[in-house]
């Protein structure tokens, strides 16, 4: 009798470090996924940096935000990007090339039209990502770090969230662990009685995230450059006629 007693002590045992396992291990891989999310959310904010490098050689070639937004105006878009004061983009950022023409205007209006090209493709970039070079396997591609990526895994983590909390609280698996002990084991079941199970279960939950404290940027969904390359010539004609001195400045320190 003896044996078998002893034999049921250890399966209780077993029974309960394994259950003890599967509960903090839960936990554990959870606070390991929101580790990772923050870490991808601060990613995502350095991306930005590039977005706006990008805004600041476009806004230097339309002399200051007022001509941006001048500029999104005759697109009929309000100012997309009031961050950029915030932001940390590198101001001496420039193209590989510059486009050549014979008149200054021309050219003028050739760099407009690249300057707002490279804008609209790093939104797109940010917003949903490029396939780049994997760093850790020669040869393949993988898709970069993007907004879109970055607010499903917030989706994720709050979807695995609600259902710990609901699957797993702690006052259910404690009552389990004392309906299963014995008189030498007695379990847990004594924090639960001290604590109640109500306000144990929302002492341990996980609050979900809230992905708007974050306050991740978001890049604007500009046109097209084909689709307005009429409107951006036009624009960059007038705006050049209006200043031309100042802009024949701004190209000569190209």
């Amino acid at each position: 009798m003896d044996r078998y007693k002893s034999l049921a002590v250890a399966l209780e045992g077993e029974v309960l470090s394994e259950m003890a396992g599967t509960f903090f291990g839960a936990r554990k891989a959870l606070e390991d996924q929101h580790d990772d999310f923050l870490l991808r959310a601060e990613e995502l904010r350095a991306l930005a940096a590039k977005v706006f490098a990008r805004v600041f050689f476009l806004r230097s070639l339309l002399l200051g935000p007022e001509g941006e937004d001048a500029l999104f105006a005759a697109l009929g878009l309000p100012p997309c990007f009031p961050e950029a004061q915030g932001q940390s983009g590198s101001r001496t950022w420039r193209p590989d090339s510059l486009p050549f023409a014979l008149l200054p205007s021309t050219r003028y209006v050739k760099l407009v039209q690249l300057a707002y090209a490279e804008v609209h493709h790093a939104c797109q970039v940010y917003m949903l990502g490029e396939y780049e070079d994997d760093p850790e396997l020669k040869g393949r591609k993988r898709m970069s770090l993007h907004y879109a990526q970055v607010e499903r895994l917030g989706r994720s983590l709050n979807e695995r969230i609600a259902k710990l909390n609901a699957d797993m609280p702690a006052s259910s698996v404690l009552q389990y662990a004392r309906s299963i002990s014995t008189v030498e084991a007695p379990g847990q079941g004594a924090i639960t009685n001290a604590l109640g199970a109500e306000s144990l279960d929302k002492g341990m939950q996980f609050v979900p995230l809230d992905f708007a404290s974050l306050k991740l940027w978001r890049a604007p969904d500009l046109p097209e450059p084909k689709t307005c390359e009429k409107t951006l010539r036009s624009f960059a004609a007038a705006y050049y006629d209006s200043h031309t001195e100042k802009i024949r400045r701004v190209l000569a320190d190209l």
